[in-house]
């Protein structure tokens, strides 16, 4: 093809007919460049069919997070329910103090408060998109900021999960080393929503024979007078409230951008 337009070029010189070769000559200059732009074009056209692509793809892998993220996060709802109806047990026991207790009853309702959640969040798809550096091809600035805000607010919740693991560690098992532990059994590790690997503890605690003297209900009751144990029952359902809180408002904002993207990917 660039032989066949040299010739043309060339037989317009030998004639000396140097109007008509500018004017063929441009007319090339004009096709080469409409060809070069629509090169530009269709490469262009295949670049953001691909990002599109992985974007769609991207979200799809980030919906299936975010359902494994409301998992967790409902777990975590329950763990704590779960704590502040053990809290509440216990502060209604130390402020009536002529009430009788049974100590049974108080260790399934202490049991649990030894154990804590772990600050997991399932953003594998978007660490992974974010490590490549494809998500700044993405169009949907929006719903990519809305995400940006979701996993950054994470770190929320990790405080205040590792604040209760603290806050059990610092006070609530120091302040319970002081009773034994004979009220546990088998049956504690029902109280306890997170102990499916924790059975065979319990197991074998109920297997050991503890022949010491079981602590009396007056005994629990002076224990329960303690302002240090009050205050650490106060204090751990303030956490907890404000846990349930900070979940709450998680999902909320997980369950909008879930039907945010679910909407996207059917447009």
């Amino acid at each position: 093809m660039i032989s066949f337009y040299r010739r043309i070029r060339q037989k317009l010189l030998k004639e000396n007919r140097i109007t008509r070769y500018l004017t063929y000559a441009l007319g090339e200059i004009v096709l080469v460049t409409i060809g070069i732009l629509i090169a530009l074009q269709i490469n262009t056209w295949k670049e953001e069919r691909n990002d599109h692509k992985r974007e769609i793809s991207f979200y799809q892998s980030v919906l299936i997070d975010l359902e494994s993220d409301q998992q967790k996060l409902e777990t975590q709802t329950k763990f704590y329910q779960n704590r502040i109806e053990n809290l509440t047990w216990l502060l209604k026991e130390i402020r009536q103090p002529n009430e009788a207790i049974n100590p049974e009853e108080f260790g399934k309702h202490t049991e649990p408060l030894y154990y804590s959640e772990s600050a997991i969040s399932f953003d594998t798809s978007y660490e992974a998109a974010k490590s490549a550096g494809s998500i700044a091809a993405f169009s949907n600035k929006i719903l990519l900021k809305q995400l940006v805000e979701y996993y950054s607010s994470f770190q929320e919740i990790e405080n205040v999960l590792t604040s209760t693991l603290r806050f059990i560690e610092s006070t609530f098992e120091p302040l319970m080393a002081s009773l034994p532990n004979n009220f546990l059994d088998k049956e504690s590790s029902d109280q306890v929503l997170i102990s499916q690997g924790n059975q065979n503890f319990y197991l074998l605690l109920e297997s050991v024979e503890d022949q010491r003297p079981g602590i009396s209900p007056e005994e629990l009751k002076k224990f329960l007078n303690q302002p240090e144990f009050e205050s650490y029952v106060v204090a751990d359902l303030g956490r907890s409230f404000n846990m349930i809180s900070k979940l709450e408002s998680r999902i909320t904002q997980l369950q909008s951008i879930q039907k945010d993207i679910k909407q996207y990917l059917e447009n």
